[in-house]
């Protein structure tokens, strides 16, 4: 099998170079990769349990509760115990994690101009798709899916 030309090979050399792109351009602002979803998520619904923050991005609870802890730290979150049900925690933003949104949109534009400059608006388009029907093909119910049906023949 030629490895290095798979679909596979490249879209996990793309996904390691983009991954380092995105560090390095949010370092700048002072943040982690991976937080930076996180903080997306809140933007769209503050206040979420960090289970439904491990839901929503499919990330492992130790790694969201690494996240919220270091979102803590540098005081773009913060957590309080949810009023209907005291065992869960509630992440909520503060007033950095708020302000920080249009430097990540900066950053983030930089990052898409760079990445797609010399695609075409069509190529663009068919990319999005593509990316999209692969997401969906490795969502965890498929690949749960796949791993059941295996052990059931």
């Amino acid at each position: 099998m030629d490895f290095e030309n798979s679909v596979t090979y490249i879209l996990t050399q793309l996904a390691i170079a983009y991954r380092t792109y995105l560090e390095r351009a949010m370092s700048e602002i002072g943040l982690h990769s991976g937080q930076i979803f996180v903080l997306i998520s809140l933007w769209k619904n503050d206040g979420q349990s960090q289970i439904d923050l491990v839901r929503n991005l499919s990330l492992t609870a130790p790694t969201v509760n690494k996240m919220v802890k270091s979102l803590t730290n540098s005081g773009y979150v913060e957590c309080r115990k949810c009023k209907t049900d005291g065992r869960l925690l509630q992440v909520f933003l503060t007033d950095k994690g708020v302000q920080c949104q249009s430097l990540v949109a900066e950053q983030w534009s930089k990052i898409e101009a760079q990445s797609y400059s010399n695609l075409t608006e069509t190529e663009k388009l068919i990319l999005s798709q593509l990316f999209a029907k692969l997401k969906e093909n490795l969502s965890q119910k498929t690949v749960l899916h796949f791993f059941v049906s295996s052990v059931q023949s």
